[in-house]
């Protein structure tokens, strides 16, 4: 019930909609057939007027049910189709699961922001193992794959080409002091089927706390999406909905969510794969995602 409430400014509109048909096609039937038998001659006006009034308000709210329970069972939601026939969606999920994607078995590319320094010490103070950053590289090292040195080195030869600013180890006490420009991309093999794409998009202060522009954030979402064309190799890609940085209000949330869909919008020519916003389950109570296009 509460992905129906917190769409039902869609759901309704649809609703709304169809019961207006409903009486249309019977106000039609009405130049034909007499409809005046329906209800009992005897009835006042007024009567009539507030049994029609009810009966409708019911079967609005039937048309409602029907339709916020028919879409809430629908797993994405699909936004823009691009010129190539590639499609951008959006949806309730796991950003880790494979079943997010309309093939399971193929390979998928996972975004993951990360500060612009590529830090991969996972120790609640300089990487939180709370955040995306964390929880994908704690995967990583968890799998065997990868300790947090292989992978630090790995990142490094992914950004050879790349250029940094040597940043002095007083504006950041701990980790990498090696900063890229906001929206690097590293493309780093998971397994077989799962690359995850880290996107540099926060910056550490002296005491370690990330945070992110909205100029930044804004150039990072159009480089994300460049690279997204080049870096694809035609499978899907899963983004996140992350915040800025500079608030944790969930309206902030819904403005990154608009904002990543007018995005794509202005570049859907770019699209060469398909792209999967993925919103949490933990906060579909509060993003609606029905009505974004």
């Amino acid at each position: 019930m509460k992905r129906i409430w917190i769409n039902k400014k869609y759901i309704s509109s649809i609703a709304t909609t169809i019961i207006g048909g409903i009486y249309a096609f019977f106000g039609f039937i009405g130049n034909f057939v007499s409809l005046d038998g329906v209800l009992p001659q005897e009835l006042p006006f007024y009567s009539k007027v507030l049994i029609s009034l009810v009966i409708l308000a019911f079967l609005w709210i039937v048309c409602f049910l029907i339709v916020g329970c028919t879409l809430s069972r629908r797993k994405r939601f699909e936004v823009i189709c691009g010129n190539n026939g590639h499609k951008l969606y959006v949806q309730y999920g796991d950003l880790f699961d494979a079943n997010e994607v309309l093939n399971p078995c193929e390979r998928r590319n996972i975004i993951i922001p990360v500060n612009r320094c590529f830090d991969t010490i996972v120790d609640n103070h300089l990487v939180s193992e709370q955040t995306l950053h964390g929880i994908a590289f704690k995967q990583l090292y968890s799998s065997g794959r990868y300790t947090e040195q292989s992978l630090n080195a790995t990142i490094q030869r992914q950004l050879s080409n790349q250029p940094y600013q040597d940043i002095d180890i007083i504006d950041k006490p701990e980790g990498n002091l090696r900063r890229y420009p906001v929206g690097t991309i590293a493309d780093i093999p998971s397994d077989e089927t799962t690359h995850l794409f880290l996107w540099a998009l926060s910056t550490f202060n002296r005491e370690l706390k990330a945070q992110t522009s909205m100029q930044d954030y804004a150039l990072a979402v159009q480089k994300l999406i460049e690279a997204c064309n080049s870096e694809s190799e035609g499978f899907p890609i899963l983004i996140p909905l992350v915040g800025t940085g500079l608030s944790r209000t969930k309206k902030d949330q819904k403005d990154v969510l608009s904002y990543l869909v007018q995005a794509f919008k202005l570049n859907k020519s770019e699209l060469n794969c398909d792209i999967h916003i993925i919103v949490r389950e933990t906060i579909k109570s509060d993003i609606p995602i029905m009505n974004l296009k």
